[in-house]
């Protein structure tokens, strides 16, 4: 018996192919939507998990702020570069949380908590700033000048503004899928619950006004001696010190006051009583002094002749102004013994 030949028609293997093709892309859109699910759902837990350590940070910060307002015109207060120091480490601290979430990626689940989150924490970091430099301005302001009053209204608008904000994130992580939250944020408030009186900018304006220690003062103090020292005194006052290959003057500025000192200049002059011989003054500059920090330096050489009585003189000097300058001077009469 003979067969003859039998090829399927055209059609019908396109129609095939179109099928196999359409099973394909369909496993391979699956797999693409796995993929992204999975990927979604592992940058969402990596973000929800950074925006939590984020609120934590906040949490503390706002119990750190808390204390410094509370402080506020209570005995024992800080003085001002504690409290200065307090605020730009609460500012740098909330900038940093902003670089943080700044860092992450925003996965399309978690788009609402991000945006929320974003509104929180750089609203928290603005107004922690302006808090900052609201505080400077109000004591360093003349009589009648509000302007710092107004930064702090600014700054605790800023604040409320971010709590907000955190508190309608909260409420969009309720939202998601639970799968996709490893822990509910926790629940954080700068200007709510019991802390929010001391969030008032007119009290704390005043209180900032009427705390002393915390208005800006400009003020160093020099102390010296020379090298060898001196070691008697005669009647008429006069210092002998000892023979020596050298005769140095070393000198110590310290910050006394409560605010950072620029250029201070420390000018040594060494004079024989008695005679109109000039001496060329010494100068060094000190570029700057922390409050509570002293520099010093040391003069060299000074050229005075034994058995001549000398009035040796160090004063240092702030560029603009000194509030107290009774402290800023070392004066010494003396004489050198011959070798």
């Amino acid at each position: 018996m003979a067969y003859s030949d039998f090829a399927p028609p055209r059609r019908s293997r396109r129609r095939r192919n179109i099928v196999i093709l359409t099973i394909i892309a369909l496993i391979v859109g699956v797999l693409v939507l796995a993929v992204r699910y999975r990927t979604e759902r592992r940058e969402s837990i990596d973000y929800l998990t950074a925006a939590e350590e984020v609120a934590l940070q906040h949490g503390d910060m706002s119990e750190q702020l808390a204390a410094v307002l509370q402080g506020l015109g209570q005995a024992g207060q800080e003085d001002r570069p504690e409290l200065e120091l307090r605020l730009e480490t609460l500012s740098a601290d909330a900038s940093e949380m902003v670089k943080v979430l700044e860092a992450q990626v925003v996965p399309r689940p978690v788009g609402e908590v991000a945006g929320l989150m974003s509104v929180a924490v750089d609203a928290w970091a603005e107004g922690i700033d302006t808090l900052d430099a609201s505080v400077v301005l109000i004591l360093d302001a003349e009589d009648g000048d509000e302007s710092g009053d107004e930064g702090l209204r600014s700054s605790f608008e800023l604040i409320r503004l971010g709590d907000r904000a955190y508190e309608r994130a909260v409420a969009a992580t309720l939202r998601l899928d639970p799968e996709l939250v490893p822990a509910p944020l926790p629940e954080i408030s700068y200007t709510q619950g019991q802390y929010g009186p001391l969030y008032n900018h007119v009290v704390v304006a005043e209180r900032l006004r009427r705390q002393g220690g915390l208005a800006e003062l400009i003020d160093v103090a020099l102390v010296a001696n020379t090298v060898p020292q001196p070691v008697s005194q005669d009647t008429a006052g006069i210092w002998t010190i000892p023979a020596s290959e050298e005769l140095a003057l070393e000198v110590t500025v310290s910050n006394t006051g409560n605010v950072v000192v620029e250029r201070v200049s420390v000018l040594v002059t060494l004079q024989r009583v008695g005679s109109s011989e000039e001496f060329t003054p010494l100068v060094q500059l000190i570029p700057a002094i922390e409050p509570g920090q002293s520099e010093n330096l040391i003069f060299s050489n000074l050229e005075a002749a034994p058995d001549e009585v000398y009035s040796l003189t160090a004063t240092a000097t702030v560029e603009g102004r000194d509030d107290q300058t009774d402290d800023n001077s070392f004066n010494l009469i003396f004489k050198r013994n011959a070798e």
